[in-house]
This record gives structure tokens, C-alpha cells and sequence, in this order.
């Protein structure tokens, strides 16, 4: 009876076999010699599995889904691609589920392995090159291999449909592919089989449409355990990752969690055993001589995280390489596509081509994809940045000069849109139409922008304009401890600059931050040295803005006369220069402080002017800081429905602005207005919504206040216990502020409160409704 493949080979030829080929159109079919034994198949040729897998469970799980053994109804034959950056470890994750996939029996006729080499040059291997050891390690003998690229293919699917009739599916696993038609001829006919392949590139095409696998590094802990296995394995006794988890930690977190880099690592360590873990953590800390760290050579073939980016650059187009050399001038973890395209000198559609092809290399990843934001892993960027010091100086210099303008003309647009800015919206570039499009900027660009605040630079006055952008952006936003840190950074470049108009600008910027911090008297002190810079030149007139916030530094340490006198200058300094944005903003910090001197009168007179003013300038921000000075001094002098009413539509003004910082504070006023009305419940729902505020905005002082007066609330209504434990929270706040005289306030608050007996809250508060807006 004729076996399976004698039946194919006869429906082919129709019976009639001329000699022992037949060749036809598309197909060749080749068959044994007269008086020769069958040729040797390879079809157990999967490499050994010799390391562990460290994690990849869920990307594991993934692949072995792909794999499993088609269903009745399969459709078109699965192929995967397995992609990622040079070092990820593609090759061994695909070996491993190759490996497990052999161990659940799902591969009955065998599995196929081939290295093609795809990113080293000379020595990979073409689609038809690929089939030709595919054909030789399914048993075909050399002479009988066809003389076509096409041919040999259609032999290929021929002896893969014969082992699936005679002995069930194959899996072919190709490693290293550098282009889908290296593969494309790989992929078998019947659905049964299965086609892994792997690859630095992210390999999809018409012609090879392959369910793409991204595999990025690895998590913190799995890298940890990546190198601590690997000593274990070369040595049974080395107990250095146990003895020494930070230092194994900061190894990792230095190898950028690149399971390359962490085997070199191990590697390194095995090599010298009494070498301390901490040593070689040291080592690697030193971002300039990293990669040179990072490579081992035991007298063979060396091997280096280096190199092995070299294989994957060396591919690039030379304009798509210039685009990665340039994007690592960037100071920051991320880059944008408008930034990429200014320091490369590129239209944004051309740029993204670029960039988009350094993704598909994984030389870049798009994080989140859609967000037109680049990301390159921290041993990539070093590598770039290596490349980069081969390029002339003056074409750096020229480049850098390009993205420094782009940062600058861009953080002037986003600018003009914050509150108080005296060019107001209309003067922001097309580039965002709308406060939200410009605060969103700020947002995704907040640490390119600090970053390049720290670079050595002798453009002093352009750094110290970013500064004063980019605190009133994070002052906005309410992030304290990054508005201080750029503050400090723009003083120090203002004073190196030694022009006294810039020192004094950053002196009053660091005031301002070191209020939002609380620490008012070095607010204050920092306010008197901008002012005072003024004053010792008789060719400056005192800035307005100056003269207010040091009013404002005034009323804030108790010296409210004095305040009141500086705030009145300023006031008249605005009326005569006519700005009537400037003169509103005044005209509420005036009245806030008359209200320190019980001058409930003059400041109600005051708020009044300004909530017009607001009205007349347009200013949403402005208008909703009118509405709240109004309705605190309307509190003030009695009125208490008026002031919460004003309260509640400067609090509506805020939500709609987004402004947490500004919301949280206007709900304590809130809160307490209702404490004033009897409304209890009501006033501990609006403090509760303020805390919330400020923890999502992570600003720890407010958070501070607002639980004192939580306490408060919550003491009136008799829940006294409640009301110690958010005193308690209070003070642990404080302190790790450093604040010890507000931390002494609270502490002495709270004993006086766990001193007192339990107490009903007031009938009044206990009917007040619970809804406060």
C-alpha cells in the first residue's frame, strides 16, 4: 500500500512519475533514490534550556496560548514574533516556551531551530538560505534540494504537510530574524504547525502578518533573582545577594533591570568571588564609564551590552540614526515628537516616520502609544549619548541651541495662560488654543523642563524667565517641593549671571516657594533680599509684584500695619500704571490683610472694586479669587449667607479651572462657614473633600491644615476619638516637615483633647443638613 507521501506524490504527477522528480509550476517534490538510505533529519533540534526562566509569567502564559494546538476550525496558520530591545532575553524566553511546549506533547512530528543571524553583518542568513537548513534538517539531501528560492519553499510546505499526515504539527522556531522576508518563506501551509520567531525589530507585513509579542525588561525583584541565581548556579555556596540586597538591588536597577546586562553582571561577579557586590554597584553607578563596566570576555568571544546595540544601529538609515543621536540631547526620561522634530531640524510628520522606525528596531518605545512621547531604556540613552560625542561640536552646539529655543518659545506660550500673566492668553502661539491644551503641556513636560534648568548654561536670563514659567505652572499645580527646588535652581543661575534685576527675580520666585512650603520666615528673608537689591540701585524702580509679595510676607509673620502700608504702594503703583489685572490681584491680598486689622469696611470696599475688575479683565482665575476674598470678608463682618454664597462660586470657578490647590483651600473656608451657621456635618463633608484634594495633590502642608480642622468638625459632633486621630495625622505631617512650632501647636491641641470627656455634638449641628453646596 502506498504510504501517505506516495499518494501526494501521485495525485500531483497523475500517476505518471517521469525519472524521480517531478517539477512543476509551483511545486517540487523529490524522491528517495534507487539504492540510498533516507538522509538524516534534525527534528529534535532545540537547544538546550541552560538558565532558569525569571519571570515572564504572564508574557509566557501569552505565548503558550499561541501555540497550543490548533482546533478543528483553526483558520490561517499562527505565526508569533517575538520583539524587543537587544539583550531583553528573546531568545531564551521563546527557548523556554518552545521547551514547555515540547514537554505537553504538542508537537508530535518535531521541532525545527534555526539561527539566522539577521543583525550581524556577513553572517545572516537569506529567507531562501533559511529554508535550505530547514530542508536539510527535514531530511532532504543536498542534491535533491531544488535550484530555486521558490521551489525549495514549496518542498518545504511539501515535507511539513507530509509530517503532519504521518506524525501530527512542527514547530519552527527561527531566532534572530533582522526582516519578515527573512521568514516569510518559513511559514508552513497547514494550521496545525506553529512558526516562533524572534527578533529586535517588530517584524509585520502584508506578506508576514505575524501576532507581534512585545518583551520589555525585567520587574525590580526578578532582576534581583536573575543575578542571585546565576551565582548560586556557578557557585552553590555564594551567598553575596542574600548578604547584600541593597547592593544587588542598586546592580539591577543600574543594568536598567536588561537581562543582558544582568547576566554580564553575574557574570563579573562569578568571576571573582570575593569581589562585594557593593564594589561592583559602585562600578556601575558611574554613568559615564557604565557600558565600558558592563562587558565580560573569558578569552572567547566577548560579550557587551554595547555591542549589541552596535548590531541594531547599524541598521538604522543614516537619517533615522542622526534622529536617535540627536533625540539623546534631550536632559530628560522622555522626549516629545515636537522636540524631536525642532532639534533635528524635521517637519513633525517626518519626525514621527523616524522615530516610528526606531520603535519598530525597539531603540525606542512610545509610552503611552498614541501619546507622540518617546522613551528609550537608560542603558540605550548612554549608548546614544556615546554616539553622539563622535559628532562635530559645532553641529551639537548648533542642535542643542535648537531645542533649547523650542523649550523656550513653547514654555512662553503655555505660559501666557497662567494666572496673573500680564499678556494674558492672547498673547500664546497657535500651538495651544486653549488653557487646558497649554496646562496639559506643562503637565507631560515638567521634567524636560526642570531638567534642562540644571544643565551649566551662560543664557542666564532665558533659564531665569523658564524659572519664572515653570514655578508659576508647579505653584499652580500645587507641587511645593518641586516649585522650591526650581526656585533655588533659577536663583543660583540668576546669581552666577550677577545682574541684580534677575537675582531679584528668583529672590522673590524663591520667596514665593518657600511659602507654599511654610517656611515663612525664610520667605520673608528671601523677599527682603529682592527688594532690597531694587533698592540699592537707583536706576530700579521696586516691581510691583515684588512690593506685593512682600505685603503679603508682612501680614503673614504678624506685622499687619507694615503690610498693609506695602500693599497700599503697590495698589497705587498699580492704578498709576494702569494695569487693571495687577490692581485687581492687589486689591484682594489689601483687603485679605485689612481683614487681619478688623478693617471689615475698607476691605469689603476693597473686594467689592476687585470682584469688578475680575469681571472687566475677563480672568476666570482671577474672577474665582475675588469671589473668595469677598466671601471670607463678608464672613468677616457678619453676613454669613453672603460670604458662603460668594464661597460656593469661587469654589465652582476653581472645579471648572481644575485648580485642586486653590479648591482645597477655598473649601476649608467653606467648611468653617458652616461651623459658623451650625452646620456641622455639612462643614466635615466640604474639609473632607478639601484633604482629598490635597493628598491627590500630594501637598502635605495643607493636608496638615485642613486636618486640624477636620478635628475640629469632628470633635463638634461629638466624635472625639476621630477627631484626636486626624490631630494625630496632622502632627505626624509637621513633623516630617520640619515644622516643630506648628508640630508643638498640634501636639498641644491633641492632649488637651484626649484630656476631655466625651461630648454630644450640639442639637443645631446635629439637624444641620449634610449637603454644603
Amino acid at each position: 500500500m502506498a504510504n501517505g507521501a506516495d499518494r501526494v506524490r501521485n495525485e500531483i504527477s497523475g500517476g505518471d512519475i517521469h525519472g524521480n522528480v517531478f517539477q512543476g509550476e509551483h511545486v517540487h517534490v523529490a524522491l528517495g533514490q534507487p539504492g540510498r538510505g533516507p538522509a538524516p533529519t534534525a527534528l529534535a533540534s532545540l537547544p538546550p534550556l541552560l538558565v532558569d526562566l525569571v519571570g515572564r509569567a504572564d508574557a509566557s502564559e501569552a505565548l503558550l496560548g499561541l501555540l497550543a494546538p490548533a482546533t478543528a476550525d483553526a483558520g490561517p496558520v499562527v505565526v508569533s514574533a517575538v520583539a524587543g530591545l537587544a539583550g531583553v532575553g528573546k531568545s531564551t524566553f521563546a527557548l523556554a516556551a518552545a521547551h514547555e511546549a515540547v514537554r505537553r506533547g504538542w508537537f508530535p512530528g518535531g521541532v525545527l531551530h534555526v539561527q539566522l543571524h539577521g543583525y550581524r553583518p556577513g553572517t545572516a542568513l537569506s529567507g531562501a538560505q533559511a529554508v535550505g537548513a530547514l530542508l536539510r534538517a527535514l531530511g532532504v539531501r543536498e542534491d535533491d534540494v531544488p535550484p530555486t528560492a521558490e521551489e525549495q519553499a514549496g518542498l518545504y510546505r511539501s515535507e511539513l504537510a507530509r509530517l503532519a499526515a504521518e506524525a501530527g504539527a512542527v514547530l519552527v522556531l527561527a531566532d534572530d530574524a533582522s526582516a519578515a522576508e527573512q521568514v516569510a518563506p518559513l511559514v508552513p501551509a497547514d494550521s496545525c504547525h506553529r512558526l516562533l520567531v524572534t527578533s529586535r525589530d517588530n517584524l509585520h507585513s502584508p506578506a508576514f502578518p505575524a501576532r507581534l509579542l512585545p518583551l520589555g525588561v525585567l520587574e525590580a525583584a526578578e532582576a534581583g533573582e536573575l543575578v542571585a541565581r546565576a551565582l548560586r548556579r556557578a557557585r552553590e555556596e555564594d551567598r553575596r545577594s542574600e548578604d547584600e540586597p541593597e547592593a544587588l538591588a542598586a546592580i539591577a536597577k543600574h543594568c536598567g533591570y536588561l537581562p543582558l546586562a544582568l547576566q554580564i553582571a553575574a557574570a563579573l561577579l562569578a568571576d571573582d568571588p570575593g569581589t562585594p557586590l557593593v564594589e561592583l554597584a559602585k562600578e556601575l553607578a558611574d554613568t559615564g564609564s557604565r557600558l565600558d563596566a558592563l562587558r565580560h570576555d573569558d578569552g572567547g568571544m566577548p560579550l557587551a551590552v554595547a555591542g549589541a546595540f552596535e548590531l541594531s544601529y547599524r541598521r538604522l538609515g543614516a537619517d533615522t540614526a542622526r534622529v536617535l543621536r540627536l533625540s539623546a540631547l534631550n536632559p530628560g526620561p522622555d522626549v516629545s515628537t515636537e522636540a524631536v522634530a525642532a532639534v533635528a531640524e524635521l517637519g513633525r510628520a517626518s519626525a514621527r516616520r523616524h522615530l516610528a522606525a526606531l520603535v519598530r528596531a525597539n531603540l525606542l518605545a512610545e509610552q503611552p502609544v498614541g501619546s507622540g512621547r518617546w522613551r528609550a531604556h537608560d542603558l540605550v540613552r548612554l549608548y546614544t549619548r556615546r554616539l553622539l560625542e563622535q559628532d562635530g561640536e559645532e553641529e551639537r552646539t548648533a542642535a542643542w541651541g535648537r531645542l533649547w529655543r523650542y523649550y523656550l518659545d513653547a514654555v512662553r506660550a503655555a505660559g501666557a495662560y497662567l494666572p496673573g500673566q500680564a499678556g494674558g492668553p492672547d498673547s500664546a502661539d497657535n500651538r495651544f488654543p486653549d488653557q487646558a491644551a497649554a496646562f496639559a503641556w506643562f503637565d507631560s513636560e515638567r521634567a524636560n523642563l526642570t531638567a534642562v534648568l540644571g544643565l551649566p548654561t551662560t543664557e542666564h536670563r532665558d533659564v531665569v524667565e523658564l524659572g519664572v514659567h515653570l514655578t508659576g505652572f508647579l505653584g499652580y499645580r500645587n507641587r511645593p517641593d518641586e516649585t522650591l527646588g526650581v526656585a533655588r535652581r533659577t536663583l543660583q543661575v540668576a546669581q552666577a549671571a550677577d545682574e541684580p534685576r534677575l537675582v531679584s527675580a528668583a529672590s522673590f520666585l524663591l520667596s514665593n516657594a518657600l511659602h507654599m512650603t511654610g517656611r515663612t520666615a525664610a520667605a520673608t528673608e528671601s523677599l527682603y533680599r529682592a527688594s532690597g537689591l531694587l533698592r540699592d540701585r537707583d536706576d530700579l524702580e521696586p516691581d510691583i509684584r515684588v512690593l506685593r509679595q512682600h505685603g503679603l510676607s508682612l501680614v503673614h509673620t504678624g506685622r499687619f500695619e507694615e503690610g498693609v502700608e506695602v500693599l497700599t504702594r503697590a495698589l497705587t503703583a498699580c492704578r498709576e500704571q494702569g494695569d487693571r489685572r495687577l490692581e485687581a490681584e492687589t486689591a484682594v491680598l489689601l483687603g485679605t490683610a485689612l481683614n487681619f486689622l478688623g478693617r471689615h469696611d475698607d476691605a469689603l470696599a476693597l473686594h467689592t472694586s476687585a470682584v469688578a475688575l475680575c469681571a472687566e479683565v475677563a480672568d476666570p482665575h482671577l474672577e474665582a479669587e475675588a469671589d473668595s476674598g469677598l466671601g471670607s470678608t463678608l464672613l468677616k463682618a457678619g453676613r454669613h449667607a453672603e460670604g458662603i454664597t460668594a464661597l460656593l462660586r469661587a469654589h465652582r470657578r476653581y472645579h471648572a479651572l481644575g485648580d485642586r490647590h486653590s479648591e482645597s483651600l477655598v473649601l476649608s473656608e467653606i467648611a468653617l462657614a458652616l461651623v459658623g451657621a451650625g452646620r456641622y456635618p455639612a462643614a466635615l463633608e466640604a474639609w473632607q473633600e478639601a484633604r482629598s484634594a490635597c493628598r491627590d495633590l500630594g501637598n502635605r502642608f495643607e493636608e496638615a491644615t485642613v486636618l486640624q480642622g477636620l478635628s475640629m468638625g469632628l470633635e463638634l459632633l461629638g466624635r472625639t476619638g476621630e477627631a484626636a486621630d486626624a490631630l494625630t495625622a496632622a502632627l505626624k505631617l509637621y513633623k516630617a516637615l520640619g515644622l516643630d512650632g506648628e508640630a508643638d501647636a498640634v501636639r498641644k491641641k491633641l492632649g488637651k483633647l484626649r484630656r476631655s470627656p466625651q461630648s454630644a455634638a450640639p442639637a443645631s449641628g446635629r439637624r444641620g443638613t449634610s449637603a454644603w453646596r
